[in-house]
């Protein structure tokens, strides 16, 4: 896996820099894999552990629910986010690489290492029974699982308007497993190809595989040549963080018809004591990240942060709108695969047992909505990078454009009005400055604190039903 347990097109999106989990009813729309325990730093012999086990012959898979975030339209009636639903499913734990940093590492004692045929089927079946549009093949390394040209004819056959395999890309240097998928699905599967630097001794130490790097760009030029759409997933390390100019320049002269590249901080999942020396200081990256995001943009390459190691929205200065941009889309449900229940990921009682604030924390505009930084963090690094915004920030943003907010998925938010708030700031980053809020109601009595929160931000609240912008003139024809 890619240094995430979760990722269809680069990563999982978040209200503003977390996962809000909400209790929903089970309909069977779900995804398969492990999510692994984290590694608090404060008491690293006691990890967090999901609070129920499912049975013992089904340890380890974890079913997790994906649902569309709070609907946002341009006044032009285009949504903001994609359409469709996501279904990601890790099927397998093997892998041919070793990377220090990858959030899920070996199979726990009883947890069988991969899904079988007929389990794999079943998942793509229900999913599509659900109503899930958009395929993700992760593990371990999708690649070596025997069956995957199965797998995936199958899932085109069952009708996915998509399916993109999240892989190293060392399987695919041979062309053989390229071969197997026929021309006329060359437009619905894709690759999303790890590649932590663009310099092969650095490559080749994070994934613990020698000669690794050569293989990876064999295989990216592959698919490339046989005319599969790619893009690229890198992995912010201690060891890359200074290079990401250069290796945004590297991908934009090699590289430039990679449909994306996404950027990812760590995920600190417990195993990873020993690994989690590679995570950088995060405020000294965020310059070279930030430098390197308008490179690839200037090339005409699309740049996503995933949010898998989720940080406060202070330490991405330069890149709050990239994040925002991925926070915006959609978020997550989790279930066992014996009961329904939310993982405790992010939630109140979960940031208070993994992440820490400084206490000048308070009085920061976003407190509410920010669950602070990883606590293995503020016991190696400290707090003294975290830095409070202030509403005028905001405020100041530039901003013309107009939208419309429906609250109504915030009502299942253990905080209904954190989500919200996170999502009234990505849409100023977005250059939004009028704003409709609809279905209020979700929120209760704190529907009138939105409302303060969003003028204190630089939003002109519109009343419901009033046009967001002017009437577009219609064109006649033209005066001789």
């Amino acid at each position: 896996m890619h240094g995430h347990f979760l990722a269809a097109d680069g990563g999982g999106p978040r209200a503003l820099f977390q996962i809000y989990i909400h209790q929903a009813r089970f309909q069977g729309n779900f995804i398969v894999c492990h999510i692994p325990p984290l590694n608090t730093g404060h008491n690293p012999g006691h990890p967090i552990i999901l609070p129920k086990r499912p049975r013992p012959r089904q340890r380890g898979l974890y079913i997790i629910h994906l649902r569309t975030a709070l609907t946002m339209k341009r006044t032009t009636g285009n949504p903001l986010h994609r359409t469709g639903k996501r279904l990601s499913v890790s099927l397998l734990w093997d892998c041919n690489q070793r990377c220090g940093f990858c959030a899920k590492g070996r199979p726990p004692r009883g947890v069988r290492p991969r899904l079988s045929l007929e389990e794999a089927l079943a998942v793509l079946r229900a999913g599509r029974r659900d109503g899930y549009d958009f395929l993700a093949l992760d593990g371990g390394e999708p690649s070596i699982y025997p069956e995957l040209r199965q797998v995936v004819l199958k899932a085109l056959e069952l009708g996915y308007r998509s399916v993109n395999i999240l892989t190293n890309g060392t399987g695919l240097a041979a062309g053989g497993l390229l071969r197997g998928f026929p021309a006329r699905h060359r437009k619905r599967l894709s690759f999303c190809v790890s590649l932590h630097s663009h310099l092969p001794a650095v490559s080749d130490k994070l994934t613990g595989s020698p000669g690794s790097f050569a293989k990876t760009l064999e295989g990216i030029r592959a698919a490339r040549g046989a005319g599969f759409t790619f893009s690229l997933y890198h992995v912010i390390t201690a060891l890359n963080w200074r290079a990401l100019p250069a290796y945004a320049a590297f991908v934009a002269k090699n590289f430039p018809e990679a449909g994306a590249v996404t950027f990812s901080y760590m995920f600190p999942a417990e195993h990873l004591r020993a690994g989690l020396g590679l995570y950088p200081r995060l405020g000294p990256a965020a310059a070279p990240l930030a430098e390197g995001a308008r490179l690839l943009q200037a090339r005409g390459l699309r740049v996503e942060l995933s949010a898998c190691g989720v940080i406060p929205l202070c330490l991405a200065r330069g890149s709050e709108r990239i994040l925002l941009n991925t926070a915006l889309e959609k978020r997550f449900m989790t279930f066992d695969t014996m009961k329904m229940e939310p993982l405790p990921f992010l939630d109140a009682d979960f940031n208070g047992r993994t992440k820490k604030k400084a206490p000048r924390c308070a009085g920061c505009f976003v407190d509410r909505a920010c669950g602070g930084i990883w606590k293995f963090y503020a016991g190696k690094f400290g707090l003294s990078e975290l830095r409070p915004f202030k509403g005028d920030y905001f405020r100041k943003l530039p901003g013309s454009g107009g939208a419309s907010l429906d609250l109504a998925s915030s009502a299942a938010a253990p905080d209904p009005l954190a989500p919200a708030m996170a999502s009234l700031i990505g849409l100023r980053y977005r250059g939004v400055s009028k704003l409709n809020l609809l279905n209020e109601a979700a929120l209760g009595g704190a529907a009138e604190k939105l409302r303060t929160f969003a003028r204190e931000a630089g939003f002109t609240l519109v009343p419901a039903g009033r046009r967001l912008s002017p009437k577009p003139r219609r064109a006649g024809p033209r005066r001789r």
